[in-house]
Formats: structure tokens, C-alpha cells, sequence
């Protein structure tokens, strides 16, 4: 991948986010299937991050931490989550929510800082030249990146916890 094309890939990502951040913060209408591909989406981009990490020197023994600290988060905020989501039906009959902003900031700063750690220690074309093949980092640059691919996982935790909640509050609230 040539500079242009991640500052291109960047910058949608960037646009993505802002706009997804903005729905959350204001509010703005939901579904099941809505919230169900919301999941899938983060799950997937941050597993194709840290599916990186792996080709670049991290042990694939560290997938038992990772799906710890991704299980241990989902249900952190699942639980403390509750009170900062808001439901209402609209004027045009649809359902809305909105609130649940952390657990989205710590997926999005663990996201970019991986990003940036990606493009500092393994080079610009990090996304696409270190799949099949292994590359050998430092120990340092190891422990740097599990630590980075920790905070993604908890931030990807936390979205799922999130998600979960609105997913049980969505249905209660269809059924009151």
C-alpha cells in the first residue's frame, strides 16, 4: 500500500467514526439488526488489526489474554453501561437511542493507537505486506504492540457490552 492510499483509508475510517460517534452522542434511531452489524463491524476491524500482531512476532498463546481481557470488558459493561444509555420512540414512530460514550472512546483510541504503532514499528504497508508473512519485532516492539492490542480488545469489549445492553434494553423497551 503506497502513503496515499492509507492516508485515503485513514481518513475514511476517521469519517466513519465521527459520524458513528455523533449518532451515539445525539442520538439517532436503532434496531436489532442495526446494533447486530455495528457488532459484527468493530469485531471484525479490530480482529483484522490484531490478526496483524500475530504475523508480526506476538506469540499466538497471547489469544487466551486477548480473549480474557475481551470477555472480562464485555461483561464490565454490560453491567456499568446501563444508566448511560437512553431509549425514547420519536415523533416519526421510530425507536432512539443514545449514550454508552465510553466504552466507543476506548475502542477508538485503542483503534488509532494501533494504527499509528502498525505504521511506526512494522512500516506504511503494515495492513497488507504482514499478512503471510513473519516478521520478527524486538521484544520491546512486542510488548508495546500486546499492550496497544489489549486496549483494543477491552475497547472491543466494551462496545459488545454496550451493545448487548442496548440489545436488552431495546427489547424491553418494545415489550412495555
Amino acid at each position: 500500500m503506497a502513503d496515499s492510499q492509507i492516508l485515503i483509508f485513514v481518513v475514511m475510517i476517521v469519517v466513519v467514526l465521527v459520524f458513528r460517534f455523533r449518532k451515539i452522542v445525539s442520538g439517532g434511531p436503532v434496531s436489532k439488526n442495526k446494533i447486530i452489524f455495528s457488532m459484527i463491524s468493530y469485531f471484525a476491524i479490530s480482529m483484522f488489526a490484531v490478526y496483524s500482531s500475530f504475523q508480526a512476532g506476538v506469540s499466538y498463546w497471547y489469544v487466551f489474554a486477548y480473549a480474557g481481557v475481551l470477555i472480562g470488558a464485555t461483561c464490565l459493561s454490560h453491567r456499568y453501561v446501563d444508566k448511560s444509555i437512553i431509549i425514547w420512540k420519536a415523533d416519526d414512530g421510530k425507536i432512539h437511542s443514545k449514550g454508552g460514550n465510553i466504552p466507543y472512546v476506548v475502542w477508538v483510541i485503542g483503534l488509532v493507537s494501533r494504527f499509528i504503532l502498525g505504521y511506526a514499528f512494522l512500516g506504511s504497508n503494515y495492513l497488507m505486506s504482514s499478512y503471510g508473512a513473519q516478521k520478527n519485532l524486538s521484544p520491546f516492539d512486542v510488548q508495546i504492540t500486546l499492550v496497544v492490542d489489549l486496549i483494543m480488545m477491552l475497547g472491543v469489549g466494551a462496545l459488545t457490552g454496550r451493545n448487548l445492553k442496548l440489545m436488552s434494553k431495546l427489547k424491553h423497551f418494545q415489550t412495555t
